[in-house]
């Protein structure tokens, strides 16, 4: 692979790096001389060359490596759509973390992440998160967001109000 071919110059450029920072670094500033400063300056230069040198090998390295498979489909993590009376609905899986599920207290059936059926003025939820939900039909979301339990409103965070809700009053 072209990556590989650029290993020997990168661990060189690394080396070179790290060689010039121990000697510009392992210097005693208080008993140096003016020569000694032009010395510790050149030996800088010589490590900012070498970074720019491994920055630049980097950055070839990761620009010849292969793009990621186009044959896998992104996963669905949100979908929307419309009740039978015409209520867009968006829908989203919750999976909270261990240190989330245990300071929430949450109930059982919740804890290993539930389904979020939201529109403008309501919120409903489904616990566990049903298997393969993202490709469940509309109609099956439908009936799944029919049969969830309402649940309150998550409150806005100071300073940045969600969308469609009302302003704050002054």
């Amino acid at each position: 692979m072209e990556t590989e071919s650029l290993q020997p110059a990168l661990e060189q450029a690394q080396k070179a790096l790290r060689t010039a920072l121990d000697e510009a670094c392992d210097v005693d500033l208080s008993k140096v001389d003016t020569g000694e400063l032009i010395r510790i300056e050149e030996t800088l230069a010589n490590a900012s060359k070498a970074a720019k040198d491994a920055v630049s090998i980097r950055l070839k390295r990761r620009s010849r490596r292969p793009a990621p498979s186009q044959e896998e489909p992104e996963p669905i993590t949100h979908r929307v759509f419309d009740d039978i009376r015409g209520k867009r609905w968006h829908t989203f899986a919750v999976h909270g973390s261990e240190a989330t599920v245990e300071r929430a207290a949450l109930p059982e059936a919740f804890r290993h992440g539930w389904l979020v059926f939201e529109s403008n003025d309501e919120v409903r939820r489904v616990a566990p998160v049903p298997d393969k939900w993202e490709e469940l039909s509309t109609e099956e979301l439908r009936q799944l967001c029919y049969n969830a339990a309402g649940a309150p409103r998550r409150i806005a965070v100071r300073g940045n109000p969600r969308e469609n809700d009302p302003p704050a009053k002054a």
